[in-house]
């Protein structure tokens, strides 16, 4: 561990000093994920100027679902974001043949590599927007669920990691798969309102097991604004215990990735260079 973080923190520095030379690129790049993120808010604010609620939800407790999401994306934009360019070309260019040959575990090789601070703007506008909905709608968390709170933010860092992880993967057969792991990252736009408002069992079946973006975002909130009762309802899933979600997020963060090591495993055994 002591290792992991030493070669973790040279890599860090690295980055800064690309920071320091290229700042104004940093600052529109983060900015224009600020705006984006904006912009994603003026969008529902609109759609608020028209209903009073969506599946029951006020404006505040979609915004909750909203800035929590994006929190969780903006974490894994700024420390996961190197693996895209095995999707897009590292395995198709012959460059991932660099990893093989050096003294350190690949997927952890790639994750150090790059260090994406443009993701600060989604972090920070997800961070804000959060707050102020959990402010105006009166939530007090005791460090108890503060905890919870953390264990969720965890579980979605690893679904969002797994998910990224196994899509890359699937270049190992294809060369590049940019665009499957770009088709799949798009179902998160899916869960910035809650999953009650989706009739169809098959889209909530896949939001929640195959591509569980909702277990990421809508479950974590959730948890903290409804009954078991209704959450048991919209997911299928009959329970009682308040304390069933705590296992239940956690275990299919699990699940993913267990699932997508074993992916990754099985296409780093039938890699090979391309030769371009």
């Amino acid at each position: 561990m002591r290792r992991f973080f030493l070669i973790y923190f040279t890599f860090f520095k690295q980055q800064i000093k690309l920071l320091i030379e290229y700042r104004m690129d940093f600052m529109l790049g983060m900015g224009a994920l600020a705006l984006q993120q904006v912009s994603l808010f003026i969008i529902i604010f609109a759609v608020f100027t028209r209903v009073s609620a969506i599946g029951g939800y006020s404006f505040n407790e979609i915004l909750l679902f909203y800035g929590f999401s994006q929190m969780v994306k903006g974490i894994d934009h700024v420390y996961n974001d190197n693996i895209w360019l095995v999707g897009w070309g590292k395995i198709q260019n012959g460059s991932f043949s660099q990893y093989l040959i050096r003294p350190i575990n690949i997927i952890t090789h790639v994750v150090m590599e790059r260090i994406q601070f443009d993701g600060f703007g989604e972090l920070i506008i997800g961070a804000v927007i959060f707050v102020y909905a959990k402010i105006t709608l009166g939530l007090d968390f005791t460090f108890v669920q503060w905890l919870v709170f953390i264990l969720f933010l965890i579980s979605g860092l690893a679904i969002f990691f797994a998910i990224k992880m196994m899509c890359a993967s699937i270049a190992f057969w294809t060369i590049v798969s940019g665009e499957i792991m770009t088709v799949a990252y798009e179902i998160n736009n899916f869960t910035r309102y809650p999953l009650d408002i989706y009739k169809s069992v098959l889209l909530k079946s896949v939001l929640l097991y195959l591509l569980p973006f909702a277990v990421v975002s809508y479950l974590p909130m959730v948890y903290f604004l409804r009954s078991s009762s209704h959450i048991s309802q919209v997911i299928g899933i009959n329970y009682s215990s308040p304390y069933f979600l705590i296992i239940f997020i956690p275990a299919i963060a699990c699940v993913m990735l267990s699932a997508a090591f074993f992916i990754w495993n099985m296409g780093l055994k039938r890699y090979s260079a391309t030769g371009t």
